[in-house]
């Protein structure tokens, strides 16, 4: 059995980004394998960071406990998937803000000579964004930055990037597609 850790970040449940979970949710229970759902959100998950907080990060240290619990799920994970609206042509900055504070040196990576090495060993990592604007408009975001530069630098490989675009002009056809695309990857 494997485990997949969700990282979901969308504050609507009626959106089609939570339509998209419980797709997720239901094909990963089909399948029989353990599923963890960190919904920054719903937790309550505050991205930014405090004098205090950051006097720690040198240090792998944390005051907020979410960041222990999202430790404990990503450090056991074999699969990691994203899921969250694009905003302004990339990730929202609650994901910002989750890399920044979860991330920490010892944790997600660690310097060895002067550059970042990964700590994570995530073998699989998927993200699931929707956006109203094509797809090709900010491939280069995801395609030559998100990917290589912060899920490739914390150790989550094998990334594949999906997007759902045209959420109000798309049609009930072209989402019910889409989400028969993301459990056929399942």
């Amino acid at each position: 059995m494997s485990k997949t850790t969700v990282v979901y970040a969308h504050p609507y449940e009626k959106s089609f980004n939570h339509g998209i979970l419980e797709t997720v949710k239901a094909a990963i229970a089909a399948k029989g394998d353990e599923l963890d759902v960190l919904d920054l959100y719903a937790d309550g998950f505050n991205p930014v960071y405090q004098p205090q907080e950051l006097a720690m990060f040198s240090r792998g240290e944390y005051l907020d406990p979410l960041i222990g619990r999202y430790h404990e799920s990503l450090r056991g994970a074999d699969r990691v998937i994203f899921i969250f609206p694009v905003w302004w042509n990339e990730a929202p900055a609650i994901v910002k803000g989750f890399f920044d504070k979860v991330m920490l040196p010892g944790f997600g990576y660690k310097v060895v000579d002067g550059a970042m090495k990964p700590v994570l060993d995530i073998a699989q990592t998927l993200v699931i964004t929707t956006s109203e604007a094509p797809t090709e408009l900010f491939a280069p975001y995801f395609r030559d930055y998100f990917i290589p530069m912060t899920l490739g630098t914390v150790g989550m490989r094998n990334a594949r990037w999906l997007n759902c675009p045209g959420m109000t002009s798309g049609t009930a056809d072209d989402r019910r597609a889409f989400l028969a695309t993301v459990a056929s990857l399942l």
